[in-house]
């Protein structure tokens, strides 16, 4: 309890970053995670279940969205980095964002008629306004979250305390979804409504805690490159050098297949085992000890680094899963325990994750000195890169489950009288359901651990590093100095 005081101190009296700037960035996180829960874990299910839209319709929406935010992606990122002054254009971006990205993540679970092609037509402009406003918010945050500090330890500091609002924002809808679907007593009208109200509570609930950094947060330059010697500027070359961005990128395109068995759950408890509310129970339990991972790691982070609690998480879920495809689902008993020990270092990794891919932005800094002679950091690139890569992913785990949808044969609402009616589905696919959880479970966390081995900007070699850039940033001052 005192360690914990003590973190809670540090992060309030961070010399580096303003406390108010820390609570605005820790509360934008938190309602945008809320946002993107709400829909990455829902909507498929709604849209099956509630809207009566069919694979090919899911696959042809995540494409065409993919596909457009690849392209919007760099081009936030390269604006983000045009404007380094302190009156930039992230805190506008994140202000016109929030609205178009509330407002989506509400009417996508309002099923507006009876008739398939207008519930298609809508979902469609709805989840592409709201990836488009997720995209902007989010790479906007998170480069101005780089830019506060170059202290990597004290961005460790207050990475970790947002991790607990965004495990928490996370948690809110994905536990108390299924306890208000399962009091509905299998009435399938007051379901549909009922996805409707907790989307509505928490879309406002997370406008308000999303406009709270563009209030707070300031626009800060950290490193500039020499004005005499800028040979390098907005180039996607400085991306392919940045070894841990890429690495951590290829680790988050398989990590899609572990997506995959997270969003078969739902399926999976309202299904297969017919019990939707021990959902929450598990998810509960599952975010309790996600909690007490996070707040293990000021302990374990003396002994790892960022990359190995990452590598021990993925092994950590992997093995969980493994022993849940060995007992299979006859005792619920057994599948909660793993299922929820499985989530244990899941804060803690997302943690890890987002200091390293913060930190990536010092390797490139570093890197483009020794390639070319000027450091440049390119944090918008960066972070656009990341989510470019991130939106890659989840077109490529739609791909995958829809398409494992499909093969276990699983079947959508039908229109019956100008009403939609739940669909019935056969014992083999209910089984085919518990494949979809526990194969992608097994290899989506085992392979992608894997990969994360081979980052070496770590121990040692981290801080060699580290130290020949502290040399260069106080070059490049004093020459600015002279220039000036």
């Amino acid at each position: 309890m005192g360690k914990l005081k003590e973190k809670l101190q540090k992060f309030m009296e961070n010399p580096d970053v303003a406390f108010k700037e820390q609570v605005g960035y820790v509360s934008g996180v938190f309602g945008n995670c809320m946002g993107q829960d709400s829909v990455s874990t829902y909507t498929d299910q709604f849209m099956y279940d509630y809207m009566g839209l069919e694979s090919r319709h899911l696959v042809a929406m995540k494409t065409a969205t993919t596909g457009l935010n690849i392209v919007i992606a760099p081009i936030v990122g390269a604006l983000l980095d045009g404007n380094r002054s302190g009156k930039g254009n992230a805190r506008s971006f994140m202000m016109a964002s929030a609205i178009p990205f509330t407002l989506s993540s509400i009417l996508l679970f309002l099923v507006p008629s009876a008739s398939q092609m207008f519930n298609v037509i809508w979902s469609i402009i709805l989840y592409l306004t709201f990836n488009i406003a997720d995209t902007f918010f989010d790479v906007a945050l998170s480069t101005l979250s780089v830019r506060m500090t170059p202290n990597a330890k004290s961005r460790k500091t207050f990475y970790t305390i947002a991790q607990v609002a965004s495990t928490l924002g996370s948690m809110l809808p994905g536990g108390l979804v299924p306890v208000i679907i399962d009091l509905m007593g299998d009435d399938y009208s007051k379901e549909k409504w009922a996805f409707f109200s907790v989307a509505l509570f928490f879309g406002i609930l997370g406008l308000f805690t999303m406009l709270v950094p563009c209030l707070t947060l300031k626009e800060k330059n950290l490193v500039l490159p020499p004005k005499d010697n800028k040979k390098v500027n907005i180039d996607l070359r400085l991306i392919f050098l940045n070894r841990p961005l890429l690495l951590l990128c290829l680790c988050n395109v398989i990590d899609s297949i572990r997506q995959v068995c997270y969003n078969s759950l739902p399926f999976f408890y309202k299904q297969t085992l017919n019990n939707y509310g021990m959902k929450t129970y598990v998810e509960v339990a599952s975010s309790t000890l996600s909690y007490c991972g996070l707040a293990s790691v000021p302990f374990v982070g003396r002994k790892l680094s960022s990359r190995d609690i990452v590598v021990a998480g993925y092994m950590h879920t992997g093995i969980c899963y493994t022993l849940l495809s060995i007992f299979g689902y006859k005792h619920l008993w057994i599948v909660g325990i793993l299922i929820a020990l499985g989530g244990f270092p899941n804060a803690a990794m997302s943690a890890a994750k987002r200091i390293l891919l913060a930190d990536s932005t010092d390797y490139m800094e570093w890197k483009s000195h020794q390639k070319y002679g000027v450091a440049s950091r390119n944090e918008g690139m960066v972070f656009a890169f990341s989510t470019m890569v991130s939106r890659i992913s989840a077109l490529w785990k739609e791909l995958l489950i829809n398409g494992g949808l499909s093969l276990i044969g699983y079947k959508s609402a039908q229109n019956v009288g100008g009403v939609m009616v739940e669909a019935v589905q056969t014992p083999e696919t209910l089984h085919g359901i518990f494949l979809l959880v526990v194969v992608p479970g097994i290899l989506g966390n085992l392979l992608p651990g894997l990969i994360m081995m081979f980052d070496n900007f770590t121990g040692k070699r981290k801080e060699k590093i580290m130290a020949e850039l502290e040399v260069i940033r106080a070059e490049n001052k004093a020459r600015l100095a002279e220039t000036e």
